[in-house]
């Protein structure tokens, strides 16, 4: 992952060096993390612009995939489909598609807010932009993540005597939207994420079969982390 190694500071080059490296070590996937949609170089803006930013990458998708798979080595993607940056495409032309009580300021969370999940129109938007960015590759993994809780679980497209319902009504969306992203591209491995195990639960576990434990990669903590975990859930289910 390329994550802990470049953080936003990448190129498709950065990238093709720390794969063949991977390969070398006889590492099977690699993982091209946070940074390489729209204008994300930080954590302030982007979320939600889900097109690749081929200027960064210096190629295509398809082409870096190309390059990291002739290294023997699969290739996946990050993603936080959930949520949206303020200062962002998509939340500038649909700011009343986020979370939010009437008449009061929003609590931000890692600088986004999150996406009303529980809206049609909104997965069906989000379902076609990542639909379109796996089509341009052979993309075999997705990290899914999402850092924020949920506050102000409230829906716009209900009454105020419904939001009760808008809790379970989000993620029976987010399990919508999963559903869809599997049939259309089943060679695809999806692993869950919420700031590392905040998801980790049988009903995510349908979806995406796998789940990444925590994101303390302390390696003396990760053990107990490792072993809680295989208390309840299967070794392979574990990242």
């Amino acid at each position: 992952n390329s994550w802990e190694a470049t953080y936003f500071d990448f190129t498709g080059e950065t990238l093709i060096n720390i794969a063949k490296e991977a390969a070398q070590l006889g590492i099977e996937l690699f993982v091209m993390d946070d940074g390489w949609f729209g204008n994300r170089f930080d954590d302030n803006r982007a979320l939600g612009d889900w097109q690749v930013n081929e200027k960064k990458l210096g190629c295509t998708l398809g082409e870096l995939t190309k390059k990291v798979n002739r290294l023997g080595v699969k290739f996946g993607i990050w993603i936080e489909p959930e949520m949206v940056s303020e200062e962002s495409s998509l939340y500038k032309t649909h700011p009343d598609w986020v979370m939010k009580i009437p008449k009061r300021s929003p609590v931000r969370s890692r600088n986004q807010l999150l996406l009303d999940f529980s809206r049609k129109e909104v997965r069906d938007y989000i379902f076609h932009r990542i639909c379109e960015v796996l089509e341009q590759g052979n993309i075999e993994y997705i990290k899914w993540d999402m850092n924020r809780s949920i506050t102000e679980c409230y829906s716009k497209a209900l009454l105020p005597e419904r939001q009760g319902e808008v809790f379970h009504r989000y993620i029976l969306g987010v399990y919508e939207l999963y559903d869809r992203l599997n049939r259309n591209f089943p060679h695809v491995l999806f692993e869950s994420c919420a700031s590392g195990g905040g998801r980790f639960d049988a009903g995510m576990l349908y979806y995406a079969p796998q789940g990444w434990t925590s994101d303390d990669s302390d390696a003396i903590e990760r053990l107990k982390i490792q072993y809680g975990t295989s208390l309840v859930y299967p070794i392979s289910s574990m990242g």
